[in-house]
């Protein structure tokens, strides 16, 4: 082989080792731009399942679930015994002593317009002196009480801004048992120091649940129930679904040790929606009325035409009332209300829950043996203020609404309406709800003989039953 052409097969050698070179540098260049393609292609799959729909509908709501802080007044009252019956027997020597005193609590509600409305549960709110409203951008507001409806334990607020994040309102109607719920609020919001919102997960546990409250006048009924963990600070706090829409306002919690055991309950949002609607309307929540008063008896076996199966009669109907003007009767036995079971004054009063001025109404009710049915619409009540006396207060015959009022158990008497703060029956320590027995020697039975025998009154005793408890108050007038 001549030189030359050993020279031409090295240097052929050389430039395909270039090649494979170059060829080797661009694919692992290539192979690497690959690799970091593919784990970023990865990176983006585990982002998209973290922002799954729990995350999109804590996002979609929770720049307008607020903080609560409120300072509440309460009157504390001091006596000297421990006993109803001394305190009320030595009154005149030993009086009580009382003063205010400031407590501050805190919750959780949901802004519902770009206005400022805000909703939340009354017992939050109740007894206020002052409202403060914290948005997680840590924007502060005073706010102020619009409407308060203590039966259905809902309470709308406003503060002073506009363009503000709102929730959106779905519908509690259309929920299933076992589907994804969302609870929100600042549970321990004092410790946490935050006003960003809490989450927590659940699932509706069970629907239209009725609690027996141990508060006398609210009536917690058609509750939803969870096991999203809903803590102290949390009450007034949106229940949302997986959309976002609040369906639910957390309201309270069965517990044995303060904390979540995952039984918590919300008031239903449609409910919610009509109290609304009445509090930007007319500022308050105006007192429905029917005009009937019920009481528990048994069925009397021994007659013919006394229907076997049980439920309240109508005791007393209030003169004017819808229910007069649609034809009930003193005696009829209720027996549904718009479709619900009656077989108790507690049914009843649960079964009313909920209406508003304005809706209609369907009992069905028994006659002797006959059954009927009668429709009405709920209408506005105004609550008698009675007549004034001179000794400062106002008086009314006792009605059912009074003795249901004030827990007295009379069928008939006077009762004390209103005390004119600083006259002489508030010297002397008359109440509201008492019942008014005897002034002087005189026997009192009605309004019109507590005003007569109170004309040409000088000095004397007066005797009124409070609360079952029997006291003498003398008065003299100046």
């Amino acid at each position: 082989m001549r030189k030359r052409d050993i020279w031409a097969a090295l240097a052929g050698i050389g430039i395909g080792l270039v090649i494979l070179g170059v060829y080797c540098l661009v694919r692992v260049s290539l192979d690497a731009r690959s690799g970091h393609v593919r784990i970023a292609k990865f990176n983006d799959e585990i982002s998209n399942q973290r922002t799954n729909a729990i995350v999109l509908a804590a996002n979609k709501a929770g720049p307008a679930v607020v903080s609560i802080t409120v300072t509440q007044t309460y009157v504390v009252t001091v006596s000297p015994f421990n006993d109803a019956f001394f305190q009320g027997f030595f009154r005149d020597f030993f009086p009580e002593r009382k003063y205010e005193e400031q407590v501050k609590s805190l919750g959780s509600g949901a802004i519902i317009s770009d206005d400022g409305y805000i909703l939340t549960n009354e017992h939050v709110v109740v007894n206020a002196t002052e409202i403060k409203v914290t948005l997680p951008s840590g924007r502060r507001y005073a706010g102020t009480i619009v409407a308060a409806d203590r039966i259905n334990d809902l309470a709308l607020l406003k503060i002073g801004d506009t363009n503000l994040p709102f929730v959106e309102l779905g519908n509690s109607d259309d929920l299933m048992i076992g589907e994804w719920v969302i609870a929100l609020g600042n549970p321990f919001a004092f410790l946490l120091e935050d006003a960003q919102p809490t989450v927590t997960v659940g699932v509706i546990s069970a629907l239209n649940r009725t609690i027996k409250s141990n508060v006398e006048d609210r009536i917690y009924k058609s509750m939803i129930q969870t096991d999203a963990a809903i803590n102290p600070g949390n009450s007034g706090g949106p229940l949302i679904n997986i959309l976002g829409q609040v369906i639910g306002l957390n309201t309270f919690i069965f517990t044995s040790g303060g904390g979540s055991e995952g039984i918590g309950f919300a008031r239903p949002i449609n409910l919610a929606q009509k109290f609304i609607a009445e509090g930007k309307k007319y500022q308050r929540v105006r007192i429905p009325w029917i005009g009937v008063w019920l009481e528990d008896i048994a069925p009397d076996p021994t007659r013919p035409s006394d229907p076997k199966l049980p439920g309240p009669v109508i005791r007393e109907i209030d003169a004017g009332s819808p229910a007069e003007r649609t034809g009930f009767k003193v005696g009829d036995k209720v027996r549904t209300l718009n479709g619900a079971n009656i077989r108790t004054t507690l049914d009843w009063d649960r079964a009313l829950a909920g209406f508003f001025v304005g809706d209609s109404l369907t009992v069905v009710f028994n006659r002797g043996p006959d059954l009927k049915q009668i429709s009405l619409h709920v209408a506005e009540f105004t609550e008698p203020s009675g007549i004034p006396i001179r000794i400062g207060l106002n008086i009314d015959d006792l009605s059912a609404y009074f003795a249901k009022k004030f827990g007295i158990g009379y069928r008939e008497g006077v009762v004390v309406t209103k005390i004119d703060k600083g006259g002489a029956a508030d010297k002397t320590g008359f109440k509201t709800g008492d019942v008014i027995l005897k002034i002087g020697d005189k026997r009192i039975r009605t309004r019109d003989e507590a005003a007569t025998s109170l004309q040409g009154f000088r000095s004397g005793y007066i005797i009124i039953d409070r609360s079952g408890l029997l006291i003498q108050i003398y008065l003299e007038i100046q």
